[in-house]
């Protein structure tokens, strides 16, 4: 009779201890991670680096905007920039797709065109990604009568 009751005890604090290992007060889990497109959504100021032709220019202090169309869509809108004759006017790329989780997202390349308040066209592509609150977005952009296309980095925290 004391085996038993030594075998009844001893599995009774082993159930006792998994029950207790299941229980956790780890609310992470718990809560539901935000959508891609809402964590990246947000502003951006930074020097943009752009190209073209193998001569470099830099910006400085520009904003991109970045705007959750959706949970896992964005717009992200390209601020005016350069000097004229060849200023760029301010754009927006719309539909661009964010996945990921846990501060690492990738906004997939994405196909934009339009056309300016002058009639000057603008086509390209935009690509990019977010790391912990940092912004790097890559983007070709072919303005006007233009024979090559500026080749763009931007790079920035999260104001």
């Amino acid at each position: 009779m004391k085996q038993v009751k030594k075998l009844f005890g001893a599995l009774l604090a082993v159930l006792l201890m998994t029950t207790i290992a299941a229980c956790s007060d780890d609310k992470k889990n718990d809560e539901p991670a935000a959508p891609a497109a809402k964590s990246i959504e947000g502003s951006y100021t930074g020097p943009m680096s752009c190209t073209v032709m193998g001569n470099e220019s830099v910006f400085d202090d520009l904003t991109f905007e970045v705007e959750a169309t959706d949970d896992a869509t964005v717009s992200v809108t390209i601020p005016s920039f350069g000097e004229p004759p060849m200023k760029m006017p301010s754009m927006t790329v719309s539909g661009v797709a964010v996945s990921g989780t846990d501060g690492s997202y990738t906004l997939s390349s994405t196909e934009f065109k339009g056309t300016t308040a002058d009639v000057k066209s603008y086509s390209g592509t935009l690509t990019g990604n977010s790391e912990n609150g940092t912004l790097t977005l890559r983007f070709n952009l072919n303005y006007g009568a233009m024979p090559m296309p500026l080749i763009c980095t931007f790079t920035a925290d999260k104001k």
